[in-house]
């Protein structure tokens, strides 16, 4: 018998126009781990399908998650769970041997979100070693105001578009525990469809990418690779999240020059390095530089983290040190100061395979036989075969993501000279919602 997988695969970023674009999403397969057990039930989600094609139920999901019993300080909770696996992930992710001189580019609440919808059905041991990696607040806390935080992300905006999405991919043939889609229906807006993967493998994984590829205006086209579906795969769990928007203050093509930037251990590489001066929200302090970009509407922002010194040592020690409450701290200590901004243009495209990151993190046991997932009422028992994500941003001249943070305190008033912020050497970034904090995305730039 094969392993049997469950996959969790990020959709790609998607990257449009001339603003700085950032696409995520995530994918997650569950598989069978005796793929015999198919057949024991006929009971489907969607009607029987003719078998060897793929079948789309096209009812829509709700327009809203039901987040009725969400309350300010539940989203809260919500909000600092995702930031502390934000943190914890890009400290994981930095501490891979490999990883000195590559980029780092990711979304927590992508993953954090696929995950929760995979949470949902964890039981026993699984279920708290979940819970302790991605932080969760209990059930009653985390669904209904995730739920909140759902809706808040795909309300309409003239200013910049932001939206997230969630599909649950099942074996048709199979009869789901309803209580489980129920609760990925109610709380995650999720849309439940059928597919065959047993007998289909390569035409489901098609019909998965397409609807990604439709999700991130054609940018990922093919998120799961060949081989990637097996006729043991049992589920798949999807998030996207899409987000464009112009910088409130955008700059100027005429003032973009090619310049140097210098990795970690003083090589040069040329970029496009964009300039502006104008007032910012600003705070610096022994070791680093801290500037706020805000993107039009000022709903969503970028904060740019910059070490003073350009050494691998203070990258390293920014990355070891960063948490939740610093991030909080380096907000509070905003303020207004004329800021020589000068930004490299860069693209990111990272991609990752999660299961030993995660499994280092504390849940090894999602990905193992004995896993304890209860996502069909007669089961194939299943396990986490493998954790796949992909994130793109762009930025320039025109935008990235747009968002500006409340907090701009008074302590720096007094200057009166503008300050000097060139970003010619690795620095780290922050896209976020500033209403709630939550950590959308989270970078490093090594490489522009």
């Amino acid at each position: 018998m094969q392993n049997d997988p469950l996959r969790y695969f990020k959709y790609t970023a998607h990257n449009c126009v001339i603003s700085v674009l950032a696409i995520t999403s995530l994918l997650l397969m569950v598989t069978g781990c005796d793929s015999t057990i198919k057949n024991k039930s006929t009971v489907a989600v969607t009607d029987t399908i003719p078998r060897n094609q793929p079948t789309i139920n096209h009812q829509a999901p709700p327009i809203e998650a039901k987040a009725l019993t969400s309350t300010p300080e539940g989203i809260a909770e919500v909000v600092t769970a995702n930031n502390q696996f934000a943190i914890d992930m890009y400290q994981q992710i930095n501490g891979q041997p490999d990883q000195a001189d590559k980029n780092v580019f990711f979304s927590p609440y992508s993953l954090s979100t696929a995950m929760a919808m995979l949470y949902a059905a964890a039981e026993g041991e699984t279920k708290a070693q979940i819970q302790k990696t991605f932080h969760y607040p209990v059930p009653a806390i985390l669904n209904p105001n995730s739920a909140a935080l759902y809706n808040q992300f795909n309300k309409s905006n003239p200013d910049y578009k932001l939206a997230t999405v969630n599909d649950l991919w099942m074996q048709q043939g199979l009869r789901p525990n309803q209580n489980y889609l129920d609760t990925v229906q109610r709380y995650y807006g999720g849309k439940v469809t059928t597919l065959d993967f047993e007998g289909s493998p390569d035409p489901a994984r098609q019909t998965i990418n397409k609807k990604i590829a439709d999700k991130t205006k054609q940018m990922i086209l093919e998120l799961l690779p060949k081989g990637s579906i097996k006729s043991d795969t049992a589920v798949v769990l999807t998030n996207a999240i899409y987000f464009k928007g112009d910088w409130t203050m955008p700059f100027t093509a005429e003032r973009t020059s090619a310049q140097p930037f210098y990795n970690a251990i003083g090589r040069a590489s040329t970029v496009q390095m964009m300039q502006q001066q104008s007032y910012f929200d600003y705070y610096e302090d022994k070791y680093i530089q801290v500037v706020q970009l805000p993107y039009k509407g000022d709903d969503l922002s970028m904060l740019v983290v910059l070490p003073k010194f350009n050494h691998k040592l203070a990258m390293q020690q920014l990355a070891k040190s960063l948490s939740a409450t610093k991030i909080k701290q380096w907000r509070s200590g905003l303020v207004r100061q004329e800021v020589n901004l000068q930004l490299p243009k860069f693209k990111l495209d990272a991609r990752y395979q999660m299961k030993t990151l995660l499994a280092d993190m504390g849940m090894p046991k999602a990905f193992n036989n004995g896993a304890e997932f209860n996502l069909y009422a007669d089961g194939p028992p299943i396990k986490l075969d493998e954790v796949y994500h992909q994130a793109v941003v762009t930025v320039d001249e025109k935008g990235t993501e747009a968002a500006a943070a409340a907090g701009a305190v008074g302590m720096y008033v007094g200057m009166s000279y503008p300050v000097k912020f060139k970003a010619d050497h690795p620095f780290m970034f922050v896209i976020k919602d500033n209403k709630t904090d939550a950590i959308l995305f989270l970078g490093q730039v090594n490489k522009p």
